[in-house]
């Protein structure tokens, strides 16, 4: 089965996310280029390239998973291996690109996560920005899995022409959550602005995570009417 991930990258200081690279699966063939669609955008503000792909030129190809890639994945030598897989709702067959679809790659160390290519029949993300909403302590009470949540364009966003709010809709309270990642936000406003009906709930959360520097980490599942 084709698979398309892109390589993400967060600016440290502005934590603004960039769309850098693909990363294919097709064909039991591994590829990876750098995406030129915001590329010269990141490297003005920092990025120089990914370790192991120095040349931003270059289509690399391996018949496995690309080792600077898998070294991202869970240490299966960790005595909490099993654990970290069935928190990600993994098995101990799991492959590692389908570890890799559930972890991201992320790491404590650094600021890249490869997240899946946008796709209007099945649309999952992490909320950004929550630590920036003046109403996250509240919902950090009340907010549950399942809980329906609302998406609002946020044309005046000075950091993202095509900014959308995430509010949480619960006990008669509408409370600005946090934003829809930059990487996704294009394609959702042009998909919201047809006026297209949809449902969005909370499919996970966790509060305390190594990894994120989010108030609340939530796992968002956005399905539209066809």
């Amino acid at each position: 089965m084709k698979t398309e991930m892109w390589l993400i990258w967060k600016q440290p200081e502005t934590r603004s996310r960039y769309k850098i690279g693909i990363l294919n699966y097709d064909n039991n063939i591994y590829t990876f280029s750098y995406d030129d669609t915001e590329l010269k955008e990141a490297m003005k503000v920092g990025f120089d390239y990914f370790p192991g792909f120095e040349d931003v030129k270059k289509i690399y190809t391996s018949k496995e998973l690309f080792t600077n890639i898998s070294k991202r994945l869970p240490n299966k030598k960790r005595a909490d291996y099993l654990e970290i897989l069935n928190s990600y709702n993994l098995k101990n067959t799991s492959t590692d690109l389908e570890i890799l679809k559930a972890t991201k790659g992320r790491l404590l160390t650094d600021n890249y996560e490869f997240v899946l290519a946008f796709d209007a029949s099945k649309i999952e993300f992490d909320i950004a920005g929550t630590r920036h909403c003046p109403d996250v302590k509240k919902c950090k009470k009340i907010i549950r899995v399942n809980d329906k949540l609302i998406l609002e364009l946020d044309s005046e966003n000075k950091y993202d022409k095509w900014a959308i709010k995430v509010f949480l809709s619960k006990d008669g309270q509408k409370l600005h959550l946090g934003y829809v990642p930059r990487y996704y936000s294009k394609q959702l406003t042009e998909m919201l602005k047809s006026n297209i009906k949809y449902s969005a709930m909370v499919q996970s959360l966790n509060f305390e995570s190594e990894i994120s520097d989010e108030e609340i980490n939530a796992n968002v599942k956005l399905i539209f009417n066809k």
